[in-house]
Order: structure tokens, then sequence, then C-alpha cells
């Protein structure tokens, strides 16, 4: 235990316990994703890929999720993003990597080929430079380094840029999601080379406006595949 731990012990997000930010009982609660959707129409696809149907030139070829934005993962998501409580990304991500690795009914196969065959590039969503550094972190970034490092594979920081600051995407329709991405990602300018593959990384998927937005820019400038990545659905 260090001295922060003693002054401030960490509190389990779901109840009173203290220790951990995920007590062992709290734990046992936590709905993982069990059907993959596809991100275009978003009804159930094998393997979370995009139907041959709903494919086209400039969408996302898959859609991976692992948690359901509720209970105590939505509160976890919600301390990490607005009160800054970024230590529990490590505890967050083990619970997730748990997932990965007992992946008993496959669900993550399709994912699993694309990083052994196509070797992907990780790119976060980006925040806006101003909320970004009022935060001190892009949360989005915080996995996706996590990922990479799980994986093997290079992490492109700043790959994109988001160039306009947006209102939150809460509460908002639909329409009012897709309207709110409106020129508001580019590719940042002293990239000069596309990257082939690239596995997309988000904290939630709601409508999935900004990761088909982010998608659709990758695509226009040479990627070829793209993958969306979100931590809760």
């Amino acid at each position: 235990m260090t001295v922060i731990d003693f002054l401030f012990p960490k509190k389990c997000l779901g109840c009173p316990r203290e220790g951990n930010y995920f007590c062992s009982s709290c734990r046992l609660k936590i709905k993982s994703i069990d059907r993959l959707v596809c991100p275009v129409c978003e009804n159930p696809s094998p393997f979370g890929e995009t139907h041959f149907s709903c494919r086209s030139r400039y969408c996302l070829n898959g859609l991976i999720s692992f948690f359901a934005y509720e209970g105590i993962i939505r509160e976890a998501i919600h301390q990490l993003k607005f009160k800054y409580v970024t230590d529990l990304a490590d505890e967050f991500f083990k619970i997730l990597l748990k997932i990965w690795n007992e992946d008993k009914d496959n669900r993550f196969l399709q994912i699993k080929r694309f990083i052994k065959e196509k070797n992907p590039v990780l790119v976060a969503v980006p925040l806006f430079w101003y909320k970004e550094n009022q935060r001190g972190f892009n949360q989005a970034e915080i996995f996706a380094e996590k990922f990479a490092q799980l994986w093997s594979l290079e992490f492109k920081k700043d790959f994109l840029i988001r160039s306009k600051f947006t209102s939150p995407q809460a509460g908002l329709t639909q329409e009012q999601r897709k309207k709110n991405m409106e020129n508001v990602f580019s590719l940042n300018l002293n990239i000069q080379s596309p990257i082939s593959n690239i596995i997309l990384v988000d904290d939630i998927w709601t409508t999935g406006a900004t990761l088909k937005t982010c998608g659709t820019i990758l695509k226009k400038s040479g990627t070829k595949k793209v993958w969306g990545l979100t931590v809760t659905r």
C-alpha cells in the first residue's frame, strides 16, 4: 500500500468497501457484451463484422465492445472522464483483459485474426485540445496504449485531430449527434503516409456517430480496413 492509498483509500465504485475500485462482489455484477453487432445497422453480427449488405466504401469493417454501459462500469467511465480518477484505468483494464482471455464463445475471433494477419496500428479518437489540456489526458488514448502493449502493436498518437469544440453527445438524438460531428475531425497534416490497417479506439459507443465519422476520414485518407473498438456500448 502506498502513502496515497493510506491517506486516500480506494473505494469500490459499486459499494462502500475500501481497497479497490471494483470489489470482488461487485465484479460479479459486471455485465459483459455477449452479442456483438454490425457497426452500420447495429443488429447482431457474428464476431462484430459489418454485414455484407451494410458494407460501403468508407464504413467501419467491424466493431468490438466489451462492457454494457451500465452500473459500476458506467460509474467507472464517469469517474475517469469527469472526476479525473486516472489510476482506476489499470484495475479497469485487468477486468477487460479477463474477458479477452476467457473468450469461450470466440466472439473476438475476427479481431484476433485481423491483429495477427494485418498488424494494425492503434489510433484513439481525439479530444479537442482545450478539453484535453483541461482534463490532462484523453481516456481513449489511455486504453489505446494499453491495447497496443497487450497486442505488441504500434499506437499512433495524434494521427487524428479534433479541430473544433462540440457540445457533449449525451442527451442528443441520433440525428443531432451525427450533425454534431460534421467537420469536427481531420487527419494530422504532419503525418504524410497513410496507414493500411487501423483499430480505432474510444471509450463509449452510443449511436456510433463519432467512430463512424473518424472511420470515414481514415478510409478517405487511404486506410484499407478500420475496426472500431470501444470499452463500453
